[in-house]
This record gives structure tokens, C-alpha cells and sequence, in this order.
């Protein structure tokens, strides 16, 4: 159980470097993503200020078109009153419907210098953001190709680090005793065995009753921490 013990502490070595380079492989491609999806955010906004730009382009449009109407409709009313000298209730009502159309044109150029500016303010945030954008993918194109270039070393890494686990593993290793020092690699994050010092674990820090220190020291079996589950060994 000993030179068990010993392979499993060789084993754990490499699983540690072998695990860390694994957290890379996952951990790049998220940073990536995280990256691509700010720039994202920041195009959805973009695209969302020059849907409300166009939106009140067309309010504006609207607005232009009906002050041409009404001018219009002025002039009509003005050659009205002017060819009706002698109607004075006709031409009180022209005059009355020139008012009432000019305060319209008023209002309507009020409302329109007002969507004017708010139009070119968000014109000007889109162009910023544009310039950001684009900035911003410049800085990603370079960040994609390095995580490219991490992600072929660290591949090549596990790759090497998984062909020497096979060959360290070769029949050395019992499979039941395999297959409770994988599982417990993947639920303690790549570290299934713990020293036990002066009683201690060295994994989760607990004192272990004398009867697991006892079957330790015999090494007769494989010797679990009773909280952590790691297998446990002792400094030789």
C-alpha cells in the first residue's frame, strides 16, 4: 500500500499541472466571450440609437411636411380674403383659420428644433460609440488571436500531460482505487490526496480520530479523510 501510495503522490503532481492547464482551456474561451459580449452590448446600443435617430428623422419629416400644408392652405386663405372685400363674417373666419394654422406652424417648429436636437445629440452618441466599437474591436482581434495561440500551447500541454498519465498509470493502479482517486480529483478540484501531519489533515485542516491515524501508519489499506474524503498519506 505504500509504493500505492507513492505512485498516487506522482500521480497527483502531474494531475495538479494537468488540472491547472484544464482550468485555462476553460477558463480562456470565457474570458473571451465576456470580451465579445461587452462589444456586443455596445453594438446592440448603437444600433438602438440609430433606430431612434430614424425614428425621429420621420417625426421630423412629418412635422415639415405639415407646415407645408399649412402654408399652403395660409396662402389659399390669404387670396381668399383678399378676392372677399365685402363677406366681413367670411373673411373674420379666414383670418381666424390663419391664426389657428400659424400657431400650428409655430408649434410644430418648436417641436421640430426640439426633435432636431435630440436627434443629432444621439447622432453624435452613435458616432462615439462607433468610434469606440471600433476601437474596441481592433483590441479584440489581437486578444482573440493570443487566446488562440494560449489555447494550441495549453492544448499541446494536456495532451502531453494525458499521454504521461496513461503511462504512469500503466496496471500499477488497482482500478477500484483509480476510480476513487478520479472521482475524488474532480469534486476537489484536482486534488485527491492530502498529507496527514500531526493528526491533521493537510486538505480540509481537521484533527482525524487516532484509529484513522493507526490504519494510516499500518498501511494495510487506503485511508480516506473522514470529512474531505481525500486519501490520505503521511510525509515518508
Amino acid at each position: 500500500m505504500r509504493d500505492l501510495l507513492r505512485i498516487l503522490r506522482d500521480l497527483q503532481e502531474l494531475d495538479e499541472d494537468l488540472y491547472r492547464v484544464r482550468r485555462e482551456l476553460e477558463a480562456l474561451p470565457r474570458e473571451r466571450q465576456e470580451k465579445r459580449g461587452a462589444i456586443d452590448t455596445q453594438i446592440g446600443r448603437k444600433k438602438e440609437l440609430e433606430a431612434e435617430v430614424f425614428r425621429l428623422r420621420v417625426q421630423i419629416k412629418e412635422l415639415e411636411d405639415g407646415a407645408k400644408v399649412r402654408r399652403q392652405r395660409i396662402r389659399q386663405l390669404e387670396t381668399a380674403s383678399g378676392n372677399t372685400r365685402a363677406d366681413q363674417a367670411l373673411i373674420a373666419a379666414y383670418s381666424h383659420e390663419i391664426r389657428n394654422l400659424k400657431r400650428e406652424i409655430s408649434d410644430g417648429d418648436e417641436k421640430g428644433l426640439q426633435l432636431v436636437e435630440k436627434a443629432e445629440a444621439l447622432e453624435l452618441e452613435a458616432k462615439k460609440l462607433s468610434q469606440e466599437i471600433e476601437a474596441s474591436e481592433k483590441v479584440f482581434a489581437e486578444f482573440s488571436a493570443n487566446v488562440d495561440a494560449e489555447l494550441a500551447r495549453a492544448q499541446a500541454r494536456a495532451d502531453t500531460l494525458g499521454k504521461e498519465r496513461r503511462e504512469r498509470i500503466g496496471n500499477q493502479v488497482p482500478p477500484d482505487v483509480l476510480g476513487t482517486y478520479d472521482r475524488l480529483l474532480e469534486v476537489r478540484a484536482g486534488v485527491a490526496l492530502a498529507a496527514l501531519d500531526n493528526r491533521t489533515c493537510q486538505g480540509c485542516h481537521i484533527q482525524v480520530p487516532t484509529n484513522i491515524y493507526v490504519r494510516l501508519t499500518k498501511g494495510r489499506e487506503l485511508v480516506q479523510c473522514p470529512k474531505c474524503q481525500r486519501i490520505l498519506y503521511t510525509w515518508d
